[in-house]
Formats: structure tokens, C-alpha cells, sequence
């Protein structure tokens, strides 16, 4: 990349309000052009309004909130400035992930990951700590506010992220009880793929005169995917699907099935073909989805 191209782009970010430190933090993540919702969403964010952003994922939203909340966040004050709301375990522990690349040249700013299946005492522990940045998932955030670990009250920016997700697990109750512990000064940025009447009625309940920024998504493919559909009946399907595996041999593969149970019951015929396999569903403890998920990263699982 030319110095003259460098400046060119260190200007795309700049010309959104963002400061020379996280272009260059950016820089060196070779993120070098604002997306579409970062284009839109930034300045809003930035400017301290409210922001319904219909973003899915893949369009660089984290970063949409992201980079405002780190460019305001107050090195001085110890109280939880931001706090980022997530759906699962994993989209929480990404974000924790992304930030810490963001803030890696601020010594003072520190970030701490709040979900079900990790030690509360070690969560405990690093809360006694100066923590700015809380990204948590509803129910192991309400148990933290029970038992007055975290408090809400000084927190100045409230990201809902996978709103629709969110709610369609069935978090509404627990995240009515979230927000009701943050200040009503606080911005509040909600970020969703869809716009459901119950994402609209949250919003509409307590945001403050939203902007409102949509994102298309191109549907379809990846452009290196290629696309097959083999058609079965309901009844040749299992035969086709460990036929296909024979001859095709895929090194790794990821089979979805319409249940836990039809899951389970796979699985146990593709073990008694020989092949390496393993199950992933709701019903197994979180230790043992992480265990699966380690051994297919791993390629000891390769279904």
C-alpha cells in the first residue's frame, strides 16, 4: 500500500470522527475501509443518539458500536461506562475479542466477558477490578446484579446486539430487568437482522427518538460456494447422506437436522458406520459443547 493510499483511507474513518489512535489500531488489524453500516452508524453513534441499526451479521457491525464506545470512554472513571448485551455465550465472547484488539494500545481500559459456564468467582474477581467495558449475556448478568457484583446505574451506553435473537430465545423478561437497573441518561444503540414487532415494541419502549439505519445484505452464497441439492424422499435420505460421505469424503462437514432427537439418533448411525463424528445440541452441558466444538476445530471430528 502507497503512503499517498494509506492517507486515503486513514481519512475514510477520520472523516466519520474517529481519532488517529483506533485508525491506527485498525490499521494494523488490516481494516482499511468503512462498511456500509460503519458509514452510517458511526456518526450518529458518535454524536450520542440513540440507533436502531438493521444489520446482519457480516456487515461489520461490532465495530459500529465498538469504535464509538472506546473513542467515549472515560480512562479516569472506574464504573461500568459501557454495556453490550448479547444473545449467546459466543457472540459475547467474540466481541470481547474484537474490543480487546481495539483497546490493546489503551493501558487503562479494560473489558470483561460476563456468561453462563464460567467460574463466577473468576468473574468476581476481575469485577473488583476497574472494569469500563461489560459484554454479557442476559441471565449471568441479572445473577451478577442480584448479587450487587455490577451495578448499572453510571452506564452511559446500552448496546442490545442480535435484538431479535435475543428476544426469540426468550430473554424479554431479563432484559426489561437490565435496562431497568441503566440510567435513563444512557444512549442506547440496538442492532438486529430483523425488525419483529416485538424488537419494534422494545425500542419504541426505551429508546429516545432512534435514528434508524438499514442495511441490505446481499442474500445468497459466498462467490466461491458451490451449491448442490440432491433430491431424496424422507425415507432415502439417510442411505443418500452416508452414500454422499463415502464417495465425496469430505474432510469436514457440518450436518443440521430439524431436531435434537433426529440429531442424536444421526449420530449414533454415523458412529456405527465408522465414521468421526460427534453430536452438538441444546441438550448437552456447555463443557460438552465446547469439548465438540475444540475436537472438530481440531479435526478429530470431522462431522
Amino acid at each position: 500500500m502507497s503512503h499517498k493510499g494509506s492517507r486515503d483511507i486513514v481519512s475514510q474513518f477520520s472523516s466519520l470522527g474517529i481519532s488517529g489512535e483506533l485508525v491506527q489500531a485498525l490499521e494494523t488489524l488490516n481494516i482499511t475501509e468503512p462498511t456500509p453500516i460503519q458509514k452510517q452508524a458511526i456518526p450518529f453513534a458518535l454524536e450520542g443518539k440513540d440507533l436502531i441499526a438493521q444489520a446482519q451479521t457480516g456487515t461489520g457491525k461490532t465495530f459500529a458500536f465498538l469504535l464509538p464506545i472506546i473513542e467515549n470512554i472515560d480512562i479516569k472513571s472506574e464504573h461500568v461506562q459501557a454495556l453490550i448485551v448479547t444473545p449467546t455465550r459466543e457472540v459475547a465472547l467474540q466481541i470481547t475479542n474484537e474490543v480487546q484488539k481495539l483497546i490493546s494500545h489503551l493501558e487503562d481500559v479494560n473489558v470483561l466477558a460476563v456468561y453462563g459456564g464460567q467460574d463466577v468467582e473468576k468473574q468476581l474477581h476481575k469485577l473488583k477490578k476497574n472494569v469500563q467495558i461489560v459484554i454479557a449475556t442476559p441471565g449471568r448478568l441479572l445473577d451478577h446484579l442480584r448479587r450487587e457484583s455490577i451495578d448499572l446505574s453510571d452506564v452511559s451506553f446500552l448496546v442490545l446486539d442480535e435484538a431479535d435473537q435475543m428476544l426469540h430465545i426468550g430473554f424479554l423478561p431479563e432484559v426489561e430487568s437490565i435496562i431497568a437497573q441503566t440510567s435513563s441518561a444512557r444512549q442506547t444503540m440496538l442492532f438486529s437482522a430483523t425488525m419483529s414487532d416485538d424488537v419494534k415494541s422494545l425500542a419504541k419502549k426505551h429508546m429516545k427518538n432512534p435514528q434508524i439505519v438499514q442495511i441490505e445484505k446481499k442474500q445468497g452464497p459466498a462467490d466461491k460456494v458451490e451449491q448442490l441439492a440432491i433430491q431424496t424422499t424422507d425415507r432415502g435420505k439417510q442411505g443418500t447422506l452416508i452414500h454422499l460421505i463415502k464417495t465425496q469424503q469430505p474432510f469436514m462437514a457440518v450436518i443440521f437436522c430439524r431436531t435434537k432427537r433426529r440429531v442424536s439418533k444421526l449420530f449414533g448411525i454415523l458412529q456405527n458406520e465408522g465414521f468421526l463424528c460427534d453430536e452438538l445440541h441444546g441438550d448437552l452441558s456447555q463443557a460438552k459443547r465446547e469439548r465438540v466444538m475444540k475436537n472438530f476445530r481440531d479435526a478429530k471430528v470431522q462431522l
